[in-house]
C-alpha cells in the first residue's frame, strides 16, 4: 500500500551533488511508490518546483512545504558561516510545520535524510507517526595512530569527538531519537558502533549517497583505459585530515621507477604551503602538480585519464570521489576504514589496513607502483568498480531498501 512519507530535508535540490543531491534523490525514490511531502528551506523553491513541472509523475507524487527561521534571528548567518547553529535553529522551528502539516494530512512516516549526525540532534522522533533516522554518520575517527599528525585545530576537534562517544554532550537527546525510531540508517560500521548496542536491531548500514544508470554511463563513456596513462590522482581539499602529505612521500619512494609518472593533486586549503614546501624538499617539482580548486569538469577530465586515485583520508562518509572514480573505471588506492571500508570492494581497488604513518607511506607507495607496473591490474580493478557502482550504489537500490522498511 501506498504511504505517506514526510520528507524533512534541510538541503534538496534537483541536479546538485553533496547534500542538496541526498535530500532531493531519497525523495524522488521515495515518491515511487508513495506520495510525498518535503519541508525544505526556502532557497530550494525554485530548482525544486522547476524540477516538478517538468516531471508529469513526480509533480502528482511530491508537493513541497518550506520554512526559514526569521531573519531578524539569524541576520548573522552568511554563506556556510554560521551553518551549525543555523541548522540547529533550524530543527527546532521546522517541528511546529512539521506538526501542522501532519494535522492537515494523514502522515505515516517521516524521514530526515540530510545533515544527519549522530552529534547533531534533532527534534522529530517523538510525533504522532513512525520516524526513520538517518543515514547519520559522524563516528568516523581518525586512528589513534596517525593522530600525532594532524595540526592542533584537528586534533581538537578529534578529541572533543571522541569524547562525545563517551558523553554525548552535542546530543544529549541520543538515545531518546534511538529509542523513538522506527528505523535508523547509518553510513558506516563506525557510526554504527556509536549507536547504544540495545538499539542497534533497527540499523542498517548505508551510504547517504548514490548514483543513476545514465549518470553511470556519462561519466565512463569518456574515460580510456586506466593502463593508458602514469598519471596518480588526489582530489579534496588540502588540510590535515586529508593526509595528502602520505600521498607526495609515497609517490617519492617510487618515482624513480616511474619516471614519467605525475602526481596530480585537484584541490586547495590551508596545508597547499606545507604540502607544496614537501614537495620542494623531496625534489618533485614538475613530478607532483598542484592545480588548486578546479570546475567539475576539469575534475572529471583529469579522473578520465589517470592510472588510479589516491584516497589518504583517514576519516571520510560517502566522499563523491569515490563513486566518480569508480563511474570512471579508475582503481582507488585506499585505508581500509571509514566510508572507504563500506564504498570500495576488496576486487574493485587497493585498501590498505590502518597503521602507524611510516608504514602507511611505504603501503601507499608499494600499491601506487604496483598499479603502474601492471596495467591488466590497473584495468581490471576499473572495471569491477565500475560494476559495483552500476549495480549496488544505485539509488534504485536505495528507494528498495526504505520500501522494505516501511513494508
Amino acid at each position: 500500500m501506498k504511504k505517506n512519507i514526510l520528507v524533512v530535508a534541510y538541503a534538496c535540490e534537483p541536479d546538485k551533488g553533496s547534500e542538496p543531491g541526498v535530500g532531493w534523490n531519497w525523495a524522488k525514490q521515495i515518491a515511487k511508490k508513495n506520495k510525498v511531502i518535503i519541508i525544505t528551506r526556502n532557497n530550494n523553491r525554485a530548482s525544486l518546483e522547476k524540477a516538478l513541472r517538468a516531471d508529469a509523475f513526480l509533480n502528482q507524487q511530491i508537493s513541497c512545504r518550506y520554512y526559514d527561521p526569521s531573519p531578524k534571528l539569524t541576520f548573522w548567518k552568511q554563506g556556510s558561516r554560521g551553518l551549525q547553529l543555523y541548522y540547529l535553529m533550524w530543527q527546532v522551528g521546522v517541528k511546529k510545520i512539521v506538526k501542522q502539516v501532519i494535522k492537515e494530512n494523514p502522515v505515516d512516516y517521516v524521514f530526515v535524510p540530510t545533515f544527519g549526525n549522530l552529534w547533531k540532534p534533532t527534534f522529530l522522533y517523538n510525533l504522532p507517526c513512525e520516524f526513520i533516522w538517518g543515514p547519520v554518520g559522524g563516528g568516523e575517527c581518525v586512528p589513534k595512530t596517525l593522530l600525532r599528525n594532524l595540526s592542533g585545530k584537528q586534533r581538537t576537534m578529534e578529541f572533543l569527538r571522541r569524547l562525545s562517544f563517551k558523553i554525548p554532550v552535542a546530543n544529549p537527546w541520543l538515545y531518546s531519537i534511538c529509542r523513538g525510531a522506527k528505523a535508523i540508517l547509518v553510513r558506516t560500521d563506525d557510526s554504527l558502533n556509536c549507536i547504544p548496542k540495545k538499539y542497534q536491531d533497527k540499523c542498517t548500514v548505508m551510504i547517504e549517497t548514490g548514483v543513476d544508470e545514465q549518470e553511470c554511463q556519462n561519466y565512463c563513456a569518456n574515460a580510456t583505459q586506466p593502463s593508458m596513462s602514469q598519471d596518480i590522482l588526489v582530489v579534496g581539499r588540502l588540510i590535515s585530515l586529508k593526509y595528502v602529505d602520505i600521498a607526495i612521500k609515497a609517490f617519492s619512494k617510487i618515482q624513480e621507477q616511474f619516471p614519467e609518472a605525475r602526481l596530480q593533486i585537484l584541490g586547495d586549503g590551508e596545508e597547499r604551503a606545507k604540502l607544496e614546501h614537501l614537495t620542494r624538499e623531496l625534489g618533485l617539482e614538475g613530478k607532483v602538480c598542484f592545480h588548486g580548486n578546479v570546475p567539475r569538469d576539469t575534475v572529471l577530465e583529469y579522473l578520465s585519464h589517470s592510472r588510479a586515485v589516491l584516497m589518504t583520508s583517514a576519516k571520510e562518509g560517502g566522499a563523491w570521489v569515490l563513486f566518480e572514480a569508480m563511474m570512471c573505471k579508475r582503481p582507488i588506492v585506499c585505508m581500509d576504514t571509514a566510508g572507504m571500508h563500506t564504498v570500495v570492494q576488496e576486487n574493485g581497488g587497493i585498501k590498505i589496513l590502518v597503521s602507524d604513518y611510516a608504514s602507511l607511506v611505504d603501503a601507499f607507495g608499494n600499491a601506487t607502483a604496483v598499479l603502474l607496473r601492471d596495467g591488466e591490474l590497473a584495468n581490471s580493478l576499473g572495471e569491477n568498480g565500475y560494476h559495483y557502482v552500476s549495480s549496488d550504489l544505485l539509488w534504485s537500490k536505495k528507494g528498495e531498501l526504505f520500501e522494505g522498511l516501511i513494508q
